[in-house]
């Protein structure tokens, strides 16, 4: 059972984890991040950059296909990145100081910038949605703001269209011509081999009938459970409880700057000043410390990116008062604010309640 349901399956018009998840299934990246956080090659077998570091040139590895059986060619990889890029933002800065991009055969293709791009591996490789994914040239034609109504993939395993049900259940199998690379797997860099031939995505939106199936055995895992279920899950001796993801997610409240109250800087400063990061965990996973940790910062601990510079507002304790007075200064007069949250995930829905 996933955190969510696979209601629409385009990884690059959608940003939505599930999408991104589904998508690691179907499809294949030309670089791939392993567990140090470094992009390594996966469908690339090799690049060329020289000393000014303006022209790229990539070469796939051979034995790449499709699951209808077509081999993957540099013209996909192209028509790939130029989709994705239109949707993702280092793909977009990408572009901004592009030459061309254009296949020189069938397994080598070469990016021209005019000036460096010191990221390019990790933007190709990179986890967070949208990734990029490589597909036939024909579907990656597809305008990138519309979504893709084929999934024929180029990774170790193979949509089922027929038995998906939206709100229900989606499938993939294993998809036999896929050729791992022969390094150990190292998350999602080195070979990628499947060892199940069939995974069935069950959908169960009540989180209580989610963690009853799970303990009856009706199905083999639960994604995300409901915080307050875990000490149940964790007292049945069939059930192995642990933490999936050692680095967490970062939750952000993300203020709308574009119009009032928040278009002014102390309006936003007076939220910092107010909320409490406790309350609002305590709401999302419960009353377990060892799920949640303060974090005064934006970029996730334990990465390369993390750094403290400017939470200083994060570090202290709640000062209503000085709250009040910063937003009496932005001209607040009272005006409902709207907050947006999604009612299909239960976790997000008690935070944002």
């Amino acid at each position: 059972m996933p955190h969510a349901d696979l209601s629409n399956f385009d990884p690059i018009w959608s940003t939505a984890y599930i999408a991104r998840n589904a998508g690691l299934l179907v499809w294949d990246m030309l670089y791939g991040i392993d567990n140090t956080l470094t992009p390594r090659r996966q469908m690339v077998e090799a690049e060329e950059v020289p000393a000014d570091s303006l022209t790229w040139t990539f070469r796939l590895r051979e034995g790449l296909k499709f699951h209808d059986g077509e081999p993957v060619r540099a013209l996909d990889a192209v028509a790939s990145i130029n989709r994705w890029a239109a949707r993702d933002q280092m793909g977009q800065m990408i572009k901004a100081i592009e030459n061309e991009l254009v296949a020189i055969d069938d397994r080598t293709f070469r990016w021209a910038l005019k000036k460096p791009y010191p990221k390019m591996l990790l933007a190709l490789g990179k986890i967070g949605p949208p990734c990029c994914f490589v597909m036939p040239a024909r579907i990656a034609a597809t305008d990138p703001f519309k979504q893709i109504s084929e999934y024929v993939g180029s990774g170790p395993m193979r949509f089922v269209k027929d038995e998906w049900l939206p709100g229900a259940k989606a499938v993939f199998e294993k998809f036999p011509g896929y050729v791992p690379r022969q390094e150990p797997a190292s998350w999602l860099a080195g070979g990628k081999r499947i060892v199940s031939d069939r995974i069935e995505w069950v959908i169960i939106p009540d989180p209580a009938t989610a963690a009853a199936a799970l303990q009856k055995g009706e199905v083999d895992w639960l994604e995300l459970p409901l915080p307050d279920l875990v000490p149940v899950l964790r007292k049945n001796r069939s059930l192995t409880v642990d933490i999936q993801d050692p680095l967490g997610n970062v939750g952000c409240l993300i203020m709308n700057h574009l119009f009032p109250p928040f278009n002014d800087v102390r309006a936003r400063r007076a939220i910092l000043t107010a909320m409490s990061q406790a309350d609002y965990m305590h709401a999302y996973v419960g009353d377990d410390d060892k799920m949640w940790k303060p974090m005064p910062g934006f970029f996730t601990p334990g990465t390369p990116l993390y750094t403290e510079e400017g939470g200083e507002i994060l570090k202290g304790p709640r000062e209503l008062e000085a709250a009040k007075r910063l937003l009496a200064e932005s001209g607040y007069a009272g005006e409902p604010v709207t907050l947006w949250r999604r009612r299909t995930l239960p976790t997000t829905r008690r935070g944002a309640t």
